[in-house]
């Protein structure tokens, strides 16, 4: 498959939407998406704080770091800084952000509060209940898999984006997702519109290519 320009917010979402054109199963990565992003911070917070690295490493780094936590925690509510570290799932969750913000920064932004709602309440349960965090941090990310395939084999009938763009399929899910459910509420009517069209035209491509497949089965 030729490599889509991954700063292109209409090709980017044409080629995941292409894969997701049922409702049931785009409802079902709705929920089951952010269950594996929650998943995936609870497993990468499980790991540990990057800052005692930072300084051994970079300790001027590691104090610019610190006077910019400082600065932060001055300004916003206590409750936002509760359980807040240097951590894999906070340059996980940062670095997503930053990719969503520059393919689109208004519904990026929008998406902001959701997705910190993700990332503080993986770093609470694994604070208050390190006992079963990662236990249940691990169920919910399988769950997530198996409603995901699920939905591709039951209802999609078609495999999922992953097997053909893995890199492009896995960061670009949740916020396919995010744009699904304001598209409904109205986003960016135009840019919904054309991608139903690029859409359309990627699953007819998709659907030509199987049958020129079954035929030459056949013969």
């Amino acid at each position: 498959m030729a490599s889509i320009n991954p700063f292109s917010l209409r090709k980017q979402l044409a080629f995941y939407g292409a894969y997701h054109t049922d409702t049931v199963n785009v409802l079902i990565h709705v929920v089951g998406v952010p269950s594996i992003i929650f998943g995936v911070c609870v497993l990468l917070a499980s790991r540990g704080s990057l800052f005692l690295s930072v300084q051994r490493t970079s300790p001027l780094l590691a104090s610019y770091l610190s006077l910019f936590g400082s600065q932060l925690a001055s300004i916003l509510p206590k409750w936002a800084f509760e359980h807040a570290r240097l951590d894999a799932s906070t340059v996980f969750m940062s670095s997503y952000l930053a990719y969503y913000t520059v393919l689109d920064p208004v519904a990026a932004t929008l998406y902001t509060p959701v997705w910190y709602s993700i990332w503080y309440g993986a770093e609470t349960l694994l604070q208050t209940r390190p006992d079963v965090a990662v236990k249940v941090a691990s169920m919910i990310f399988v769950g997530g898999w198996i409603a995901q395939f699920y939905g591709h084999g039951v209802h999609e009938k078609r495999a999922p984006a992953l097997l053909d763009n893995l890199l492009g399929a896995v960061v670009l899910a949740p916020f396919f997702v995010w744009l699904e459910v304001i598209f409904h509420l109205g986003y960016r009517p135009q840019l919904q519109k054309d991608l139903k069209n690029d859409v359309g035209k990627l699953v007819t491509q998709f659907r030509k290519e199987q049958a020129d497949k079954e035929r030459r089965k056949i013969k």
